[in-house]
């Protein structure tokens, strides 16, 4: 390959000044700066399978986490990232997966309302439980 073989840019220049390609790389440098300075006030950024890996989580649900305000989202270099020390924080509370237990009496009324919604029909075949229910009960069930 020569130097004749090198086309020039659309703006007659074999090295791009003032192309596209000097902006976005100006670009990229002006976010590195502040990726840099994010970086120093949350002690760091992970990217959503980091994080997801941190937290015995998916990476979907890192995404649900950022699109409900519990992690904050940070674009740089077009990708996306979430705080280490916002993670470190979730982490450090044990949350556990699922939706928390009812207290015994919300669970109670619960019962007595769906009862009473029982019909005639279901009620016959043992209420909530069908036979297959029944038969389970009594080891029959395969």
């Amino acid at each position: 390959m020569t130097v004749d073989s090198i086309l020039p840019d659309e703006f007659g220049s074999r090295y791009a000044a003032g192309a596209p390609r000097t902006e976005a790389r100006e670009q990229a440098r002006s976010e590195l700066d502040l990726m840099s300075g994010a970086m120093v006030e949350e002690e760091g950024l992970l990217n959503h399978v980091q994080a997801g890996l941190l937290l015995g989580v998916s990476v979907k649900r890192i995404g649900e986490l950022v699109r409900l305000g519990k992690l904050r989202r940070f674009d740089f270099l077009g990708r996306t990232y979430v705080s280490v020390r916002e993670v470190r924080e979730r982490y450090h509370q044990e949350l556990k997966a699922g939706r928390p237990k009812r207290p015994n009496v919300v669970r109670a009324v619960a019962s007595v309302k769906a009862a009473l919604k029982t019909d005639a029909a279901q009620a016959k075949l043992g209420g909530y439980a069908g036979p297959y229910e029944k038969a389970k009960k009594k080891g029959k069930a395969k």
